[in-house]
């Protein structure tokens, strides 16, 4: 709103010198949030994924986004964050590319996906911008809270990724020596993760592997390695049922 005053041949001045000062607040608290908070798709873009969505995607998803047990998860909501918190757009991007429509996967052009995509941050609260998504800045397009915070807790049955020791236990398979777990998606796990992975300090944790023999652990044993898989734990039991094992190190502290 433009402020009174009497001296109208200042006005002109005072209007610029007042849009100027609020862009450059604005850039400012931009600087100091994620780059996901700053606008990264256009709302028409948004809207023409919404049209996709609605005539697509629904009976898996639901019109609300709130998942359909059995055929599709949320897309929108807690659990979505939590499975997606930290992860970039570029990871969500593929999982859309790879797997929606569930009935022909990857059957929509990039520009598609990419409006799919928009739609998604839109549904999340995220704010649009001037710009349309490309392809080519989803890798460093991260989800996160405006505060830039990380992971909430990893609920239970969520699929994690957890650093550990891989040790053995009587007849029994643990990570020894673990990080907090932390949710991922049930694919390979690219090179810069897996550096990042190993970057990773270890904790203090302990947790049991299930159903682990089929990812060959007597070949990683004494290894710091990153597992994936179901998690479970309570106070007195910490399970993870392995879905993969990645070797990061060749040993870990004894």
């Amino acid at each position: 709103m433009r402020r009174p005053t009497s001296f109208s041949i200042f006005a002109g001045t005072l209007i610029v010198a007042t849009t100027v000062g609020s862009l450059a607040d604005n850039t400012s608290a931009q600087g100091t949030e994620p780059k996901i908070w700053s606008g990264v798709y256009s709302a028409v873009q948004a809207d023409r994924g919404k049209t996709v969505f609605q005539s697509t995607c629904t009976t898996c998803h639901n019109f609300d986004l709130q998942g359909n047990s059995g055929r599709g998860p949320a897309l929108v909501g807690d659990q979505f964050m939590t499975n997606w918190e930290t992860e970039s757009l570029s990871a969500l991007f593929t999982r859309l590319k790879t797997t929606m429509p569930r009935n022909n996967p990857g059957s929509l052009t990039d520009d598609v996906y990419l409006d799919l995509l928009a739609y998604v941050l839109q549904a999340n609260s995220y704010p649009a911008g001037r710009e349309p998504l490309t392809s080519t800045s989803l890798a460093d397009i991260q989800f996160l809270k405006k505060d830039g915070s990380g992971k909430k807790a990893v609920p239970n049955f969520a699929m994690v990724a957890i650093v550990g020791c891989l040790a053995q236990a009587d007849d029994r398979w643990v990570l020894t020596h673990t990080a907090e777990p932390v949710a991922t998606q049930e694919r390979a796990s690219t090179d810069s993760e897996l550096r990042e992975a190993a970057g990773q300090p270890l904790g203090d944790g302990t947790f049991r592997l299930v159903s682990v023999f089929a990812q060959k652990p007597e070949t990683h044993r004494g290894e710091k390695v990153q597992a994936k898989g179901l998690l479970y734990r309570v106070v007195s039991d910490k399970r993870l049922n392995v879905t993969s094992l990645e070797t990061l190190g060749p040993s870990c502290p004894q």
